[in-house]
């Protein structure tokens, strides 16, 4: 999460704070209903968990006498990677490996278009899920179905990690009431209302300037036509990409770091790397 999500998430928690022992409005929005929350329950506790683990969705949970808990997914508006560095094993869990394909190919298709006007080289790409504009960024409903963009906003796991309801205000309620208010449901219609610049984010690293991201796994890799007779240095983009393209791969974790071994020992092409 970024700092803002995070200081985001500590005031709705100290609001919510000066208000446990009260009980929620007698009449709730009939989607809350839906979702097992209980009007009149009192809150009995609130916790922030969001920058607690990457894998949640839920960034407070407050708890109620009965029922169930009000889980609030706040990142929408308030953060540019509410999905950030999506690695294979996280992606395959949430979408599966059918999407995965679609995701290589899209990849791919945008860094052989990248490479024509690069300047800088790069050997693999990551992605990243949010909002983002410029070049570097697709329409993330030109690869994947409205139930795809439900499972970043909600959440893939059970228990308290999924959220059951966003926020959809871009500042903090003063008391319980109004918090009902800015919280919306998790539906097709809301999150598309919500993320109208919802992005696939292209993160083509460049091994010469950047170190732990190299590490990120790629969703598509550079591969050479053929082995050079000896080990080259080469740091121009122009000259790496006249010796090959970028393909798709499986998803087998590869990552930055992996495809500049493979370069080296398997096509003699040497990408120099940070540190």
């Amino acid at each position: 999460m970024s700092a803002k999500s995070d200081a985001f998430e500590r005031e709705i928690v100290v609001m919510v704070k000066n208000h446990i022992g009260e009980s929620l409005p007698d009449s709730l929005p009939s989607w809350m209903l839906k979702e097992g929350i209980v009007s009149g329950a009192r809150i009995l506790d609130v916790r922030g968990i969001g920058s607690a683990d990457r894998k949640n969705k839920t960034d407070v949970i407050i708890h109620l006498s009965e029922g169930e808990p009000i889980k609030i997914s706040a990142k929408l508006l308030n953060a540019d990677y509410f999905g950030n560095w999506y690695g294979h094993k996280r992606f395959l869990d949430e979408f599966g490996e059918a999407a995965f394909n679609k995701m290589t190919y899209a990849t791919t298709n945008w860094a052989n278009d990248w490479a024509k006007t690069a300047k800088a080289p790069f050997v693999g790409v990551s992605i990243c899920f949010g909002k983002r504009t410029g070049q570097t960024a697709a329409n993330f409903t030109d690869i994947f179905t409205p139930e795809d963009i439900l499972t970043i906003a909600r959440g893939y796991r059970t228990g308290e990690s999924t959220a059951n309801c966003m926020y959809i205000a871009n500042h903090v309620a003063t008391d319980i009431e109004a918090l009902i208010s800015c919280l919306n449901e998790i539906s097709t219609e809301t999150v598309n209302a919500v993320t109208e610049t919802f992005k696939v984010a292209y993160r083509p690293i460049n091994p010469m300037t950047e170190g732990t991201n190299r590490g990120k796994n790629v969703y598509t890799r550079f591969h050479p036509v053929s082995r050079l007779k000896q080990k080259t240095i080469i740091t121009d983009p122009r000259r790496l990409f006249e010796l090959g393209h970028f393909a798709p791969i499986s998803p087998t974790c590869l990552n930055h770091n992996r495809i500049l071994d493979d370069l080296e020992e398997q096509y003699n092409i040497v990408v120099p790397r940070k540190g």
